[in-house]
């Protein structure tokens, strides 16, 4: 007996299909959901990765340690910022971009364009940052390493929220989704 060469196809759509759900679970099963104290917003942590909170002279910000670089010079992390309009060190939104993405040829930073990426009904505006950095900080002996930000402004109001992922140059690819998939489950209090 002869088979339909699309029952076939449909066969294997379904078992591909049946591939990637149970990947998808298990990326989600190996986050976990996580709130601050401040109760200010929630977002998926990526497995293995450590989260506090703290206060700073702008307000509260949250740190995500994630894993060490293979040197152990630098740990790759995420810090999270609300900027609110009439706080100390607070600038619009459009100046907070231009801040950020400012060129400087004594550490070679250097940004890529603005992307857009919609998260929690509004358009954060992602884009990357390279420079240069004496590594590991304050302690010696020390050498020049490049440092990778992955950055997204999200805006709420005329405030808005900074989240930053940061490691070295050598490592920053395997961060990328990481970065994204944090941004996508990101939700601030009232979304």
């Amino acid at each position: 007996m002869r088979r339909s060469p699309s029952l076939l196809i449909w066969a294997l759509a379904g078992f591909c299909s049946a591939g990637l759900w149970a990947q998808e679970a298990g990326r989600k099963a190996s986050a976990q959901r996580f709130s601050p104290p401040s109760g200010s917003f929630a977002c998926d942590l990526p497995s293995g990765w450590k989260a506090f909170e703290e206060e700073e002279f702008s307000g509260p910000a949250v740190h995500i340690l994630g894993p060490d670089d293979p040197t152990r010079t630098y740990r790759a992390g995420i810090d999270i910022r609300f900027m609110e309009k009439g706080q100390p060190g607070f600038l619009a939104l459009g100046e907070e971009l231009e801040r950020l993405r400012r060129s400087d040829k004594l550490t070679s930073r250097e940004a890529t364009a603005i992307e857009h990426l919609r998260v929690a009904r509004v358009l954060a505006r992602l884009f990357e940052v390279t420079e240069r950095r004496w590594l590991p900080y304050e302690t010696l002996p020390a050498a020049e390493a490049a440092v990778h930000h992955y950055v997204a402004l999200l805006p709420v109001g005329e405030s808005y929220w900074i989240i930053r992922l940061s490691s070295t140059r050598e490592t920053y690819l395997d961060y990328r989704e990481t970065f994204r998939a944090f941004v996508k489950s990101f939700r601030p209090s009232g979304y």
